[in-house]
């Protein structure tokens, strides 16, 4: 018998020193605004959030929107669309529910200018546009981040990362939304 409790005492002791006992987190992180998440192919700080009605450029509608300011790092060895970033991020209205960042309209900026790529190891600033209908006020938004993964190609032996909406949140960030901005 006393074998028996000191055979599972030893147990318990190694599962504890090895982790095995420790809780797991059973969700994405949750962090503050300016902390580094990884996402795997981007290394994010979600910077802040401004609505109103306005346009973020020559080309783009003066109409109502939600931009939060990202500043991303891309950690793989190949550049790749500011579009390719946006789609591992989604903004999230009521827990559970997601929406969709325009592609087509979230751009990255650089020293000196716009730019639509993400270069290896150069940080830049992204700004992730959603439309908003013209009566929403927002107190503050929460950007959840979606893990990339890094596996082989199916019908080649290419790696390279890649992410989906179905891939798991890392983390989620709340972060204060500047209401009626105009730029």
């Amino acid at each position: 018998m006393l074998a028996v409790i000191g055979g599972v005492t030893v147990t318990i002791a190694l599962a504890g020193a090895f982790g095995g006992l420790r809780t797991r987190a059973g969700g994405p992180a949750v962090v503050s605004p300016g902390s580094t998440v990884d996402q795997g192919a981007f290394k994010v700080q979600v910077l802040d959030a401004r609505a109103g009605r306005f346009s973020l450029g020559s080309f783009d509608k003066n109409d109502d929107k939600l931009v939060v300011r990202m500043r991303v790092t891309n950690t793989g060895d190949r550049s790749n669309g500011v579009s390719s970033f946006i789609g591992g991020i989604v903004a999230e209205p009521k827990p559970g529910h997601y929406a969709e960042a325009d592609e087509t309209r979230s751009i990255g900026e650089l020293p000196g200018g716009a730019t639509s790529d993400t270069h290896p190891r150069l940080p830049l600033v992204v700004q992730a546009v959603w439309p908003l209908p013209a009566t929403t006020t927002l107190r503050s938004v929460t950007v959840a981040l979606r893990q990339w993964n890094y596996g082989q190609g199916f019908t080649d032996d290419s790696f390279y990362w890649s992410v989906t909406k179905s891939s798991p949140i890392t983390a989620k960030v709340t972060v204060p939304v500047r209401m009626g901005a105009t730029s």
